[in-house]
């Protein structure tokens, strides 16, 4: 299978992040750092309950809009195909939670150990999200369909796209370090699904780039327990020539060396990679100098031992303006 994953761009290439779409795009037409040269263009979020408002009716008006209007400024669009939610409301379609053909649908998931969670805030009681339960076949039979739609609508006319993260936080842990999961959640059976869907998206999209967010794995926790899954899923990514990427671009942070910055490490470099600058990720502190994390920092992390093709900035204020702007680079033409 050949893909554009597998002759990487000549220089690194920066995008601005754009975590929703308002109304008739009014946020993206009015984003600033869009008409900054330094950004080749933006990877914007849609959800899969918008593309899919009913079954089998699909609506990617907002998708050519964008295309239209990034186009028409020499930029181009990444697609971040959104089926996580990260807040209290899912982002599957309203079929999926109606009808028990899909035994729910959706699965609650806690937010309170994600890396842009401001940890002087104290917690509440709405701070959960939901992912798809994609280890059910008819739900992961309605993505893979939602893949092949935009394949035939899009394919060749956008950078990239890719799925949210692969983390799932879930279930309960237990005093001697294991998690005790809910009854209808199996680990292996949620990687498998994440491979499926790997396999769909890389059929789908053989001109443009095909990528998988690749953080953490549930039931898995390198070093010390390792049951292959991370491993096997960067493998099928290689085997299928596809981009891999992750949120959360955070230099030498303990927790991301071991579960996935390692494997990145050691990928192709003839195969695209990529990574997203979210929320908080500014606020950090750097293992390797004890101090917040810079742009500098990221950029050198970024290339050097990352080896990446594409960041994807999220405009995190004050750091955007006071930071990301005035320290990024000039753009290379």
């Amino acid at each position: 299978m050949s893909s554009p994953a597998f002759a990487a761009a000549p220089t690194l290439q920066h995008f601005i992040y754009i975590n929703h779409r308002e109304a008739d795009g009014v946020n993206i037409k009015a984003d600033k750092g869009l008409l900054d040269p330094r950004f080749s263009g933006a990877q914007i979020v849609y959800k899969w309950r918008d593309l899919e408002p009913t079954k089998d009716n699909y609506d990617f008006s907002a998708i050519k809009a964008d295309i239209a209007y990034l186009n028409s400024m020499n930029k181009k669009l990444w697609i971040q195909l959104q089926e996580k939610s990260f807040s209290p409301r899912p982002n599957v379609p309203a079929y999926l939670l109606q009808d028990p053909v899909y035994k729910g649908g959706a699965i609650k998931q806690s937010m309170l150990s994600a890396p842009e969670r401001d940890p002087n805030k104290p917690v509440t009681d709405d701070e959960y999200g939901w992912s798809p339960k994609m280890w059910e076949p008819p739900v992961r039979e309605r993505y893979q369909k939602l893949i092949r739609q935009l394949g035939r609508e899009f394919d060749g006319k956008i950078a990239g796209i890719n799925f949210s993260e692969s983390s799932i936080d879930i279930g309960t842990e237990n005093a001697d370090g294991t998690t005790t999961f809910p009854e209808d959640f199996s680990s292996k059976a949620y990687v498998d699904a994440i491979g499926d869907n790997m396999r769909v998206l890389a059929g789908a999209f053989k001109k443009s780039t095909a990528m998988v967010y690749l953080n953490f794995l549930p039931d898995e926790w390198l070093p010390d327990d390792d049951k292959g899954y991370m491993r096997g899923l960067f493998a099928l990514a290689k085997s299928l020539k596809m981009g891999v990427g992750g949120p959360d671009l955070m230099p030498y942070r303990k927790a991301h060396m071991a579960q996935s910055y390692g494997f990145f490490k050691d990928y192709p470099h003839r195969l695209i990679k990529g990574m997203a600058v979210q929320d908080g990720n500014l606020r950090q502190i750097n293992p390797k100098t004890g101090k917040k994390n810079t742009v500098d920092d990221i950029l050198k992390f970024g290339q050097n031992y990352l080896g990446l093709d594409y960041i994807f900035w999220v405009e995190d204020e004050p750091y955007f303006t006071n930071e990301v702007l005035k320290q990024l680079p000039a753009a290379r033409h």
